[in-house]
Parts: C-alpha cells; structure tokens; sequence
C-alpha cells in the first residue's frame, strides 16, 4: 500500500496520529480540538514550562476551558514533550510557531526554519506537514521544502506532502473559534491537499480549499492587511477631527447607518496582537523581491507605528491643560492587552505609550484585571496595582487604553482627577475627560 493510501486509511478508521509543533494560542487550541475529536495528539515545545503545565492538565490559554484540557490530558489524546524524535510517531505535523520581526522589521523565520530542520530529520516517510504560522507568500514552497527535503533526505510527493493552512485565532471572541471558523488549505500536490481536507475535517467543521500554498498565504496577508488599513485610516481621521473640534465617534454611528458600502472601523491608541501590525512588513519583505512597491500598505503601517507617539502627545496636552507636566506627574494606565477581555499584551500600544512616558519623566503605574505583571518593549516592569478610589484619586491622569468590560467607567470618572478616554468609554462630555 503506498503512503497516501495508507495516511487516509488510518484518518479514516481514527488511527492517525498528529503532532502539534508549537503549544501557544494558536497550537494549544488546535491539539485539543484534535484531541475532543478523539485523535491521538502529541504537542511538541522547547518550554519545559509549557509542556509540564499540558501534561498535569494546567491550562494557560483563556480561550481553552480548563476541564477540557483536563479531560483529554487524563483520556491520553493529548500529551506535550520536549523530545522532537518523537516526530517520528506522527502521520501529521503541524506548525504553530511564532514569526515576530527582527530588530530591523524583517521577518524573523527562524523558528519556522528550527521547525523544518527537526521536521526533516525526525519525520518518517509518509508524513503530511502543513504551516500554520503568519508568513509571507512562496514561505512553503520556497522556504520550507528545501529545509525538509535536505534535512530527510526523502521527496516531497513520493514520500511526504506540504501544505499551508492559515490559522485565524481571534482571541477571547465567543462566537467563533478554532474549530467553527471556516479553514482555508492549500497544498503543494493534489494529494497533499486531499490528505490536508481529510485530516482538518476531524478537528474543524468547514475547509476552503485553494490551489496552492501561496495563494493561503497571500489570504492571511489580506484579511489583516485589510483590517490594519482600515483603522488606520479611522486613526489619521480621529487626529484631523480633533484638531477640527469634531467628534470622530459621532462621525463614525451617522456614518455606519448607511445599509451598504460602508464597515464601521473604529480608532485608538494603535494596532496590537501578532497578526496585524506585523502582515504589512511580511508583504513588504516579498514585495521587494518583485520589485513591488506597496505604497498604500507601508502608509498604513507606518501610521499604525506613530499611533503610540500621538497618545504620548494627548496626555500631555491633557496634563498642559490643567497647568502640569508629564515630568513628575502621576499616570495610571488602564489595561495594557491590545484588546478588551484577555490577558494578551503582544505588540499592545499601551506598552509603547507606557515606555514614552517614563522618557519624558512620567510616574507610571497601571491596572489590568487580566495581567498581573507586564514588561514593555524596553524592559521595564511593572505590577498591576489595585483599582480603587485612593489608586484613581492619587494619580494626575487615568488613561484609559484597553476597553475592558470589568472597567466601572463612572466610578474611574467620579474618582479620577482627570481622564485621557482613548476608547470611548465614556460617551458623555465633561470637563476633565479628554477624548481620542
């Protein structure tokens, strides 16, 4: 029987075993999906934290409940290791890794590149590899097959099969999740992608197809690049209207009543979380090596970037307002997760904001029910402190910079010498509240 044969034999009568590279908010999820759906499932992390945590049941994703993982912890579907020559126990292998940015805004592929090497010289024949990580497109093809093939020694196509599959986490979102939000696939071979359908159908309800890697790749790249777009669009329009004495919130309500061609977008401190503010530099990286210039998309990255430096400016002017400076004075910052509801702070513009104050000789301190302690950007570390009357009223500035909705917006505004409401939270105007 030859090796696509016997992969969808062994999919078919539930014998498959599928390795999960990378147990973070995008591959954690995914092993317990697998592993509900009764698939035996081994997650593989070089964080001996991670793994120990997984393997006595601990959870350390909001977006997985407890029991669940529990469950399949003590069923034995799923178990962590550090051990990566236990890949080759997998018919399947797919990676969650992360791709942040180097110091210079260029891809950083080394995780995936450590994947493929461990992959290739681990694997067995007969193995099904799909990527799941953010990347730019021609990384499966270009990237990543001559990482395997030289590592293995073995063919794609005659004895194992690539394929890109975006993943499309959105954390702390209620209605949809791993495994009711539609797939997209693509595939190197035909038969790379009907292993691909046959495999994801038992941890996902629905999978699009397409006809290559690239082209799953270059649909990730859209849906964030769309959206980073938009707000900053929204963003540069909510600092013109309020040079302009204009309620960009107003705007934005008229605005969307119109039935059609029109998505309401909303403004704030800057674009957080893996995805967003990092796609554009990804597309930009492969754009250059076709002598592409993406005028539009570098323009909205770049106002993403500054985002943080114009709030900087509205506390201050805030501050300036009430006869103090930046220097010497108290601000207490509400929320540093770069969305409401979850205890994620990556790429969070609070952060940047939080660094920028200290600069210019600012006392900071924040409160965030969801982190207890943070670092910034540039190393700096701080507790959450408690939210009460005496924290409020102790500080010259409460800056509200995540939108959580544990945050009691008439009890801050009671209590607080003055608020910098960068996410509308408080909807009617008053005197020492200072909008976006």
């Amino acid at each position: 029987m030859d090796y696509k044969s016997q992969i969808l034999n062994k999919i078919a009568e539930n014998q498959e075993v599928v390795g999960i590279i990378g147990l973070g908010y995008v591959g954690l999820p995914l092993a317990v999906n697998f592993a509900e759906a009764g698939v035996k499932t081994i997650g593989f992390d070089k964080n001996p934290a991670k793994v120990d945590s997984i393997n006595h049941g601990k959870n350390y994703i909001d977006d997985i409940r407890d029991a669940v993982l529990r469950e399949v912890v003590e069923k034995v579907a799923l178990c962590a290791t550090t051990d990566f020559s236990r890949m080759a126990e997998c018919d399947a292998l797919l990676i969650c890794v992360p791709t942040p940015l180097d110091r210079f805004r260029k891809p950083d592929m080394s995780y995936i590149e450590s994947a493929c090497i461990e992959i290739g010289r681990h694997m067995k024949a007969g193995t099904f590899i799909s990527l799941e990580s953010t990347t730019y497109p021609t990384t499966t093809e270009g990237f990543m097959l001559p990482i395997i093939e030289k590592e293995s020694g073995l063919k794609h196509g005659d004895d194992f099969w690539l394929a890109y599959s975006p993943e499309r986490v959105d954390p702390g979102n209620k209605s949809f999740h791993t495994r009711n939000t539609p797939k997209v696939l693509g595939a190197l071979s035909p038969e790379g992608l009907e292993i691909g359908e046959a495999l994801y159908k038992r941890a996902i309800d629905h999978i699009y197809p397409v006809s290559s890697p690239r082209v799953a790749e270059m649909v990730k790249i859209l849906e964030n690049t769309y959206r980073l777009v938009n707000i900053s669009l929204i963003n540069e329009l909510a600092l013109l209207a309020g040079k302009m004495d204009i309620n960009i919130w107003e705007v934005i309500d008229a605005a969307k009543t119109k039935p059609f061609g029109f998505q309401a977008f909303y403004p704030g401190p800057g674009i957080g979380g893996h995805c967003i503010p990092l796609d554009p530099f990804y597309l930009e990286h492969i754009a250059k090596k076709y002598d592409f210039d993406l005028s539009m998309i570098h323009a909205a990255g770049h106002i993403n970037m500054r985002m943080p430096h114009y709030m900087y400016i509205k506390i201050a002017t805030a501050l300036n307002r009430h006869k103090k400076a930046v220097n010497g004075s108290s601000i207490l910052f509400l929320g540093v997760a770069y969305k409401p509801n979850i205890n994620d702070e990556r790429e969070s513009p609070a952060l940047e904001i939080m660094d920028t104050v200290l600069h210019k000789g600012g006392v900071v301190s924040y409160h965030d029910p969801f982190i207890p302690s943070v670092k910034t950007n540039e190393g700096n570390r701080f507790e959450s402190v408690d939210l009460n009357a005496q924290t409020l009223e102790a500080a010259d500035a409460v800056v509200l910079t995540t939108n959580h909705s544990a945050f009691d917006v008439k009890f801050i505004q009671q209590h607080a010498k003055m608020v910098v409401d960068m996410r509308n939270m408080i909807k009617e105007s008053a005197e020492n509240v200072y909008k976006l």
